[in-house]
């Protein structure tokens, strides 16, 4: 499959033209806690080399009748440390959703290291007509949430997740059609081992009176006859965003559920009425989780490894803060409160620029909680970051 992808890559060049855009980024990603199980001290460093190559192809004149696409992101990755012993990792290793394409193999792997590589993204797209087909893993980003989001069910992410900006794609056919100058619809495969497992959904935007609007439906993974459908929508109130979402998914294996998450955003000016205020960037969310407990001794924390799950209770409140010092300094504030067990996430992180593009970050992971509360048993993180893009 990596070499199907690079070859369709280097096959979509225009001819004279350069054989592909290249792009990449260097990655060390440091983190010391203590093993949730144990209590024992561990660390964990992790490398990441990343090559991204793109490429395209389309037909004569100014207005191409047809076009053609592919894109590959591919990894090498180490992780080293003696979090690689700790009873976690033995049981549930990375904990990360396994796809249908085989696009990773493992290189080595010992008792405190591993290296594998990977294709993190791969896919190729043909276009014609006001129509594109995509295929293979990629990032399907449905959702107005910028913490939580119900209608995003093919590759979600955890809001504790330690890379928060890494989000695994999904193994699909995604075909796309635009409809005026600002809707649009599209129908996604999710592939799947058998008929039980594959999604199959629609979704269709637009902009009314000023506001975005999206409806979306279709089976979902779960058992033979498991559906969804939901909408989001966003609009522009009192120079911030006010955005919502909503889901309703009937599983057949247990009571049908209802998702729905309410947010407002807003970025205060240079000169605002408050000088502490300047350059703040913040962002406020209610999510209301359907299939989740009230009583912590009924929560199923199975459900968050199989990577479709990123809550256990029903209702919570987030708060994200980002405040910029300077164009090259940033500090940032992450909070997440579950109102049923009263356990709380705080982030508190910030990040520098220092030279050209190289990107430094550090921060904090400080869980709170009783033993039983889903926040509480996870154990303090302190990080450190440095990533450079070329």
């Amino acid at each position: 499959m990596r070499g199907a992808l690079l070859a369709c890559v280097f096959a979509a060049t225009p001819s004279g033209a350069a054989p592909f855009e290249a792009s990449g980024s260097l990655k060390t990603l440091y983190s010391f806690s203590r093993s949730p199980l144990n209590g024992r001290q561990q660390w964990l460093d992790l490398s990441r080399a990343r090559l991204a190559l793109k490429g395209e192809r389309t037909g004569a004149g100014d207005a191409p009748a047809w076009a053609l696409r592919a894109s590959a992101e591919y990894d090498h990755e180490v992780r080293a440390g003696s979090q690689l012993r700790s009873p976690e990792s033995r049981l549930f290793g990375l904990s990360e959703p396994a796809g249908i394409l085989t696009m990773e193999q493992t290189i080595s792997s010992g008792t405190d290291a591993g290296w594998r590589h990977r294709l993190y993204r791969g896919w190729v797209e043909a276009a014609a007509g006001g129509w594109s087909a995509r295929f293979g893993r990629q990032r399907v980003a449905w959702g107005t949430g910028k913490i939580w989001s119900p209608v995003d069910v093919l590759n979600p992410y955890r809001p504790t997740d330690l890379e928060r900006e890494e989000r695994f794609g999904v193994d699909a056919l995604v075909v796309r059609r635009g409809l005026g100058t600002v809707g649009g619809a599209e129908a996604v495969y999710g592939l799947g081992e058998s008929w039980v497992e594959t999604d199959l959904l629609a979704r269709a935007r637009t902009n009314a009176a000023g506001a975005d609007l999206a409806l979306m439906g279709g089976k979902v993974a779960g058992s033979t006859g498991a559906w969804m459908a939901g909408g989001e929508t966003a609009w522009d109130l009192f120079e911030g965003n006010l955005h919502g979402e909503w889901t309703y998914t009937a599983l057949e294996t247990r009571t049908p559920f209802w998702r729905a998450m309410a947010g407002y955003e807003y970025s205060f000016s240079s000169d605002p009425p408050w000088r502490c205020l300047k350059d703040l960037w913040l962002n406020a969310e209610f999510f209301h989780n359907g299939r989740g407990r009230r009583d912590a001794r009924r929560y199923d924390r199975g459900l968050l490894r199989g990577g479709r799950e990123v809550a256990l209770a029903k209702s919570y409140l987030g708060l994200s803060l980002k405040k910029e010092f300077h164009p090259l300094l940033n500090a940032e504030l992450s909070l997440l409160q579950n109102l049923d067990d009263a356990s709380r996430f705080i982030v508190p992180s910030v990040s520098w620029n220092p030279w050209g593009e190289l990107h430094l970050s550090a921060g904090w992971q400080a869980f709170a909680g009783a033993r039983q509360s889903e926040y509480g048993p996870l154990s303090n993180t302190a990080f450190a970051q440095a990533q450079w893009f070329f």
